[in-house]
């Protein structure tokens, strides 16, 4: 597990309803959380229109704070059809606005986040959110929930890159 020094970096909750974002520099093998919250978007809205907010408002995240790195969770096959559809096409427009920023982004499985933030394929919701909190020194597990589990994204780019040949 090598970091890279002074990395700023995006993760990302990929959701149609919501998207969890959070953003952690690290700086010389040292987390330090910078902010982190939550894309929504109605049921009630046209799909498109709810595309194109989570479009725009990850945008607007990314202006203002100018990650170098991405790292989302891969999707993973639900037993609903439809939300996964859904999930789908967000994690396409959320690639798309990375892409267009030139942020490389890695994808990670659920397992390979919960093995890097808390060291056990298998741990629970609860564990991970315990171990974002502990590893960003936060007074309280971040919520909503979508955030903390994009905030675990982030942590599990970071212990995963690979520093750059000079």
């Amino acid at each position: 597990m090598a970091q890279q020094k002074n990395q700023r970096v995006i993760g990302i909750d990929p959701g149609l309803a919501s998207t969890g974002w959070g953003i952690v520099h690290s700086v010389s093998n040292r987390l330090v959380y910078l902010a982190h919250g939550v894309i929504e978007t109605s049921a009630k809205a046209a799909h498109q229109d709810r595309l194109l907010k989570i479009f725009t408002e990850l945008n607007a995240v990314l202006e203002l704070y100018t990650p170098n790195l991405a790292g989302m969770e891969t999707l993973y096959f639900a037993k609903n059809v439809t939300s996964a559809m859904g999930v789908a096409e967000s994690r396409g427009v959320i690639t798309l606005a990375l892409s267009l920023k030139g942020i490389p982004l890695s994808e990670y499985t659920p397992h390979g986040i919960k093995q890097a933030v808390v060291g056990v394929a298998r741990a629970d919701k609860a564990q991970v959110q315990e171990s974002v909190r502990l590893l960003l020194g936060l007074a309280a597990i971040p919520k909503p929930d979508h955030a903390a589990d994009a905030l675990a994204a982030a942590i599990t780019r970071i212990h995963t890159a690979v520093i750059p040949k000079a």
